[in-house]
């Protein structure tokens, strides 16, 4: 029975590429014990297993490297030799090398630097210093090495052992999924195979032959530098499926090399190979080696992203969650099965019972409804981890004191906004380590501590997740920030705006206060980023800082997109559902709403000012009688705010209060409706973004409602009463532009509900 392989390649991509991760974050965490013999045990543990999966699905190049990365850590493990900065920065290299080798695939090749970082390894595991190996006899100074290019030296030679190994493998070897060849193949890697003789006399007759049976067993003579244990590892995992034997020998005589078969009782037949003839119009050399790296890349290219999706689209979910899932949708079967038979035997004296039925379904829905999001939920832990590297390498690379510190990792946020995360918060890291922290000199001159110290924060507040990345750098210089902005042109210069205004400027596309373009800042890019993804997640950010002392860059959002508590408002004669999370409070609106200057409206609460928006405007539904740029009395909202007219006798409005960060704003409501838990739908799936909207949901009665995404809505700066009066940013439409938008019957894509 042939087994295929690869409907487990993707499992041990997978596991191996958490391997790699775990090696990256226990090599940094070697840096403060470099004798911890538990994490050096961790370290090699990954390796091996990365190595063992490898083999059996034929990565021959991912074998060797991870074989000699493997000799390396068995030596550091045994303390034999001490894991200085430089291994442990060569080491950090070699699992750069195995995570593109993972992503490339077998066919992609070795990536770039592999054979000399190799070479660099195996030099370490034949007794030579760290310092000679890489290069390194001190701080600053450099010493010739044969790994590095242009030196043709000799590599010192390591002693030569001839071995004998005889694999005789049991009649079930095959029920395992094991591979005899593979395992070969990983034997021939460790040395030079002179005889590959293979034993076929317990090999039935044709007719007798059992495809699931291995009669076959193989003698191999090689000769390797290795250590007999280490011949020994390739079988460790079928130690109980085979007899393996291996003994050192002398120096065999020089023997044909390939396959011997042994068959005494008939004559060994022979091939004759005949080479193909030589095309003479063969392309030159260097054009079809050109063209083998441009497949290379290509598969590679093509192998990266396809491990990318699979990676996006799994999850690990632990089993109890599994079983409580299961043991909830045996509840609503028996829930339903209750009132189906309620329904179809329906009499007047079962309608308790049936009410009863239809509450046990409600609640067995609703608590479905928080297992399968718990299930979707993640430790933002698994994000944090990633970017003790990143401040690794630029802090090798800048030659600062950078101390990375992380709490809250066991808070858990939904898969898909955990993923959409990684790049902003890489910028803020970035940032932070760059244009933050200073130079140890800087420090040490304003009497800091030589080691500046990045610490990223995560916490639930009011049902929103909360992650924060502070430094103890340089902070913002708020001058020299609306300076660059002038220079710009993204503000002008007599614009008045206070201090948390001009830090808020470092989100604006195109802004940097470096003068000159680095690797790691300098292209104004950075930041922009931040807000744009943040506000893709119905998030908002904000920052704080305070020169010489450190800067704070706040990132809120919500638990998740996929199901919210929402309250449902009626505006007009449609239906809106406001973020119940953000939802402070509502208050009637008469007597209460202020006009400022003709052009702004806010509303006093407790002595607080509010700034407040009529929904009606920004959604273009206006009410009869409503002309747009019309003064005051021919809005009839408006009578409400004097407490004077008719409308204010028949209904009262009421402005319902949100939060977003730091900001809250009032919304101008007809009626409130009641609070209902919705599943939100995009829209830019079937239509266009629209700001202020983070989606739709679909009511009971089948009509749409769309749902308010309140930081977006304060962004958009739509209070200003009057349309002429309103000064629009290049970021936002008027409310008369989203109309079409809003109220259409049918638009492209949709069904036959209604938008609004």
């Amino acid at each position: 029975m042939k087994i295929d392989l690869s409907q487990f390649r993707q499992t041990f991509l997978q596991e191996s590429a958490e391997h790699v991760e775990s090696m990256e974050s226990d090599l940094l965490a070697l840096r403060s014990a470099p004798d911890d013999v538990e994490i050096l045990n961790a370290i090699f543990r990954s390796a091996h297993s990365i190595k063992g999966g490898a083999g059996s699905f034929g990565l021959t190049q991912l074998v060797r490297f991870t074989h000699g990365l493997e000799s390396l850590l068995d030596r550091l493990r045994s303390l034999e030799m001490p894991a200085t900065a430089e291994v442990i920065s060569l080491l950090l290299r070699a699992v750069d090398v195995l995570r593109a080798m993972l992503e490339g695939g077998e066919d992609a090749g070795m990536p770039e630097g592999a054979a000399q970082l190799a070479e660099q390894i195996d030099y370490l595991c034949s007794g030579e210093s760290a310092a000679e190996k890489t290069g390194q006899t001190g701080p600053g100074k450099r010493v010739s090495s044969a790994a590095e290019p242009g030196n043709e030296g000799p590599a010192p030679a390591a002693e030569l052992n001839f071995y004998q190994l005889d694999f005789r493998p049991h009649r079930d070897l095959f029920s395992s999924g094991t591979n005899p060849i593979m395992l070969l193949r990983n034997l021939a890697t460790l040395g030079t195979v002179s005889v590959c003789q293979l034993h076929a006399d317990d090999l039935p007759p044709l007719a007798e032959l059992d495809p699931n049976q291995c009669y076959l067993s193989w003698t191999v003579e090689l000769a390797a530098s290795c250590r007999e244990e280490e011949l020994r590892e390739v079988f460790e995992f079928v130690e109980h499926l085979a007899e393996v034997t291996v003994r050192r020998v002398d120096q065999p005589q020089p023997a044909e090399k390939g396959l011997a078969l042994r068959q005494p009782s008939k004559p060994a037949p022979t091939l004759e190979v005949v080479a193909p003839p030589v095309s003479e119009s063969a392309e030159p050399v260097e054009r079809r080696k050109a063209e083998e790296r441009r497949k290379a890349e290509e598969r590679r290219a093509a192998a990266k992203k396809h491990a990318a999706v699979a990676e996006s689209s799994s999850i690990r979910v632990a089993t109890e969650k599994v079983d409580r899932l299961i043991d909830l949708v045996g509840e609503l079967v028996i829930a339903q099965v209750m009132t189906a038979q309620m329904v179809q035997d329906f009499e007047p004296s079962c309608l308790p019972k049936l009410r009863d039925a239809v509450a046990a379904m409600e609640r067995s829905t609703r608590e479905l409804h928080e297992r399968v999001m718990a299930v979707r939920m993640m430790p933002v832990g698994t994000l944090f981890q990633r970017y003790v590297r990143v401040v690794y390498d630029i802090a090798q690379s800048t030659g600062k004191q950078i101390r990375l510190e992380m709490d809250g990792e066991e808070t858990e946020i939904d898969k898909s906004m955990l993923e959409l995360l990684g790049d902003p918060l890489t910028h803020l890291i970035r940032n932070a380590a760059d244009h933050g922290i200073e130079s140890t000199e800087v420090r040490l001159a304003a009497g800091k501590p030589a080691e500046g110290l990045i610490h990223m924060r995560a916490f639930h507040r009011s049902g929103r997740i909360v992650i924060e990345i502070a430094d103890d750098g340089a902070g913002i210089d708020t001058v020299r920030v609306r300076a660059k902005a002038v220079e710009r042109g993204l503000i002008d210069a007599a614009a008045d705006l206070n201090d948390d205004q001009i830090r808020m400027l470092i989100f604006a596309p195109g802004f940097s206060t470096r003068d000159a373009v680095s690797d790691l800042s300098g292209r104004g890019v950075g930041m922009d980023v931040v807000k744009r993804n943040v506000q893709q997640l119905s998030g908002s950010v904000a920052v704080s800082s305070e020169l010489g002392s450190g800067s704070t860059v706040s990132i809120e959002l919500p638990l998740t997109l996929a199901i919210l508590e929402g309250l449902l408002v009626r505006v007009t004669d449609r239906t809106l559902v406001l973020p119940l999370l953000a939802v402070v409070e509502a208050v009637p609106c008469a007597g209460k709403i202020v006009r400022v200057a003709e052009q702004a409206e806010v509303i006093v609460i407790r002595g607080e000012s509010i700034p407040v928006l009529r929904l009606f405007r920004f959604l273009g539904m206006m009410p009869d009688g409503f002309e747009p740029g019309a003064g005051r009395s021919a809005d009839p909202v408006s009578d409400p705010v004097s407490g004077t007219g008719s409308a204010a006798e028949e209904a009262q409005p009421l402005v319902v209060v949100v939060e977003t960060g730091r900001k809250k704003i009032g919304l101008v409501v007809d009626e409130l409706l009641g609070q209902q838990q919705v599943v939100v739908k995009s829209l830019e799936k079937n239509l266009h973004k629209v700001e202020g909207l983070m989606g739709a949901t679909i009511l009971g009665d089948g009509r749409v409602a769309p749902i308010i995404d309140v930081a977006a809505l304060a962004e958009l700066n739509l209070f200003s009463v009057g349309q002429g009066g309103r000064k629009k940013s290049k970021h936002e439409s008027s409310s008369l532009a989203m109309q079409p938008v809003l109220s259409a019957p049918k638009m492209r894509g949709s069904s036959a509900h209604e938008l609004v």
